[in-house]
């Protein structure tokens, strides 16, 4: 049996939270020396993938699949291996209460869990003391980060038709337990219909709202856009003059810090903790919130890319064990 550390995960396409940490991961680990063999669990063959779990020693383990993670965890306490894994996401966010109890079973066989909120970790640390409080957040590499021109003339075409900007996006279409869209990006559009003197980008990679909205045969108005292909968010925070996140749930979302990180106000809804600095609203209260615009500097914390590199060492620190 070998020593070799293994990353299973996705990279990108599709781009989504957890695709986006693990690519920049890789890059981190490597620029830091760090050896380990990384296997994507969605463009290698199943038979590859179980050969490389069966000689690792140590593996880590990105995935939204919680029966994935909970049979390497429960293999991994039965093989002598040691599995660690990164909750993206919130514990206990499922309707299914099988799904929410094997979350809390994988924390329970897991060598290290990483949990990504303060919710999170007091649930977890309670069963499985080695639990890490984490953060999904890794500053991307500025040289990988693209938007296509067309893309970035759309954008600053329609910054100069309106008083402010902001941006938000969604990984896909989806529903919460409680039947909730879980990124709200419909409620954004009905919000920002009666608001023309703000601009609103919604990053549509997966195209599924484009679809939605269309069979819905609901008609965008002129001061939002919606970009469906492909393309850098980071690039379209930069591009504008703040961010909202207004999901349901919540892990630790990486646009959150990516827009604190480039000292943009960050408006975000409370469902589950943000990183100081972001402006806090309850879930359909943005509209109230929004008045907070002017003090957009007195809320931007300057700490916060120390707290970042504090982040990235324990990070790195994990996988260096």
């Amino acid at each position: 049996m070998t020593s070799r550390k293994l990353v299973i995960g996705t990279k990108p396409l599709p781009i989504g939270g957890v695709t986006i940490h693990v690519e920049r991961l890789l890059q981190l680990l490597s620029k830091n020396k760090v050896e380990f063999e990384f296997i994507d669990l969605k463009r290698v063959p199943k038979l590859n993938i179980v050969k490389a779990i069966f000689l690792a020693k140590r593996i880590h383990l990105h995935t939204s699949n919680v029966y994935l993670r909970f049979f390497l965890s429960l293999f991994g306490k039965l093989a002598f291996k040691e599995i660690d894994f990164t909750l993206h996401g919130n514990l206990g966010r499922y309707k299914s209460r099988v799904k929410n109890y094997l979350d809390l079973l994988t924390i329970r066989l897991a060598t290290i869990p990483v949990v990504l909120n303060e919710h999170s970790f007091k649930i977890a640390i309670k069963l499985n003391r080695n639990t890490v409080l984490g953060s999904a957040f890794i500053p991307p590499d500025l040289d990988k980060e693209i938007i296509e021109e067309t893309l970035k003339q759309r954008i600053i075409k329609l910054k100069i038709k309106v008083d402010y900007l902001f941006s938000t996006n969604a990984s896909n279409l989806s529903f919460d337990k409680t039947g909730q869209e879980i990124y709200g990006i419909f409620d954004l559009i009905n919000l920002f219909s009666n608001l023309p003197q703000y601009g609103l980008i919604i990053s549509d990679p997966s195209a599924a709202y484009e679809a939605a909205l269309k069979e819905k045969k609901t008609s965008i108005p002129e001061n939002i856009l919606l970009l469906s292909e492909p393309h850098s968010f980071y690039k379209v925070i930069e591009l504008s003059n703040a961010t909202i996140r207004n999901t349901s749930t919540d892990g630790d979302s990486i646009s959150v810090r990516e827009s604190l990180y480039i000292q943009k106000p960050t408006f975000c809804t409370d469902v589950v903790s943000r990183p100081q600095g972001a402006l806090t609203y309850r879930k359909g209260e943005l509209k109230t919130a929004l008045n907070k615009i002017d003090l957009q500097h007195d809320n931007y914390s300057g700490d916060f890319k120390k707290e970042t590199d504090h982040s990235l060492n324990k990070l790195l620190e994990l996988y260096k064990k």
